[in-house]
């Protein structure tokens, strides 16, 4: 698959092949779960369909740890700044929530990941990856909070009337950037 890697520079990403056809014979799109086999559902609940990524790792278009690489059409409008840093295997964002949390809360969380990026702060999301590949997604509504709360504070988002947050892209220069929360 196609997706967009460091600054958006589109890369080829690496994974086994969890579903069937997107439609039927008449061209009917077929729902993705119907589409999912019992072997794609094993593949994907241990996250073994990831595992060619690591091709990926090494050909340099991707590193262990940061925002998970995204198809371009589940890109969030506002929250460019995840393509700042190289796409990870494994995330703040999917140590955090997963699929259990939407869009844009996830992509809050790869921001607040860039923003404080660290070595020890990649072995903490290493070390919490594998309880959430035994146990599963979990929602944690408190690293959300404080991800928009962090944010917001140090003016990376902006509230304004026609959106509930806008991103202030010259607020976010990349990894290590930490904001001071006043």
């Amino acid at each position: 698959q196609q997706r967009p890697g460091r600054h958006g520079l589109p890369f080829r990403l690496y994974k086994f092949r969890t579903m069937g056809a997107a439609h039927d014979e008449y061209g009917r799109r077929i729902p993705d779960a119907q589409r999912l086999s019992a072997l794609g559902r094993l593949m994907r609940r241990w996250r073994v369909d990831e595992l060619p990524q690591l091709v990926n790792i090494l050909l340099g278009d991707m590193s262990f740890v940061g925002p998970r690489p995204l198809l371009p059409a589940d890109q969030v409008d506002g929250f460019g700044a995840r393509l700042l840093v190289a796409p990870g295997l494994t995330g703040w964002a999917q140590v955090h929530g997963g699929r259990a949390v939407d869009s844009v809360d996830k992509a809050a969380l790869d921001i607040w990941y860039i923003c404080h990026a660290s070595l020890a702060l990649d072995l903490r999301i290493v070390f919490e990856t594998l309880p959430m590949l035994i146990f599963g997604d979990r929602n944690d509504p408190s690293a959300v909070r404080r991800a928009w709360s962090e944010l917001s504070n140090a003016g990376v988002f902006q509230l304004n009337q026609s959106s509930p947050e806008t991103l202030n892209t010259a607020g976010l220069t990349g990894p290590g950037t930490q904001k001071s929360a006043a």
